[in-house]
């Protein structure tokens, strides 16, 4: 009997000694949270946007609300692995950078999912947010996957779609145009 206890101390011992305390994941929410940007694209731009479209150069204000998951998971090597989803919903109004005039209102929508595995493209905020936009230039070095896709109006006004497969693997969609290493 006392051989039995001391291997179930023994068991117990071991399990707990084997997790680590900094282990784990925390799961952040965030729902309806403003949004509020105003980007400008001219026809002459590397991904010219609505521009094209309209065939002169534009600006975009963007009003929306987003609604995001993030998973932080502290692995027991010390790393941290984040993976979010992000939704946007909203408004664009689109007026003409020469004349001012409101050329278009309508629906926009974005949809991103990325994996950043060891928090090398230092994507996460120090709230608890992640974003494309927080991993700056490393979205094409280091990011370990993404889904982005960027539309006005389903796929008519505006569309673009970023990938990554994997680290140094990303393709650009923009309207029909794909450009880069990861493009198949």
């Amino acid at each position: 009997m006392r051989k039995v206890v001391m291997f179930l101390v023994i068991t117990i011992i071991v399990l707990f000694a084997g997790s680590s305390s900094f282990a784990g994941t925390t799961v952040y929410r965030f729902a309806d949270e403003p949004f509020d940007f105003t980007q400008c694209y001219a026809t002459t731009d590397w991904v010219p946007g609505p521009a094209a479209y309209f065939g002169e150069n534009v600006c975009v204000h963007y009003v929306a609300l987003n609604s995001e998951t993030v998973r932080v998971k502290y692995n027991k090597d010390g790393t941290t692995d984040v993976g979010w989803n992000l939704i946007q919903q909203g408004t664009a109004t689109i007026t003409s950078t020469g004349t001012g005039a409101v050329l278009y209102v309508g629906p926009f929508q974005v949809e991103e999912i990325g994996q950043d595995d060891g928090n090398d493209a230092n994507c996460l905020t120090t709230d608890g947010h992640a974003w494309l936009g927080k991993c700056g230039g490393s979205i094409f070095t280091t990011l370990d996957y993404a889904l982005y896709q960027w539309k006005i109006t389903g796929n008519k006004v505006y569309f673009f779609k970023l990938t990554v497969k994997g680290p140094g693997m990303y393709c650009y969609d923009a309207m029909g145009v794909a450009y880069g290493p990861g493009c198949n």
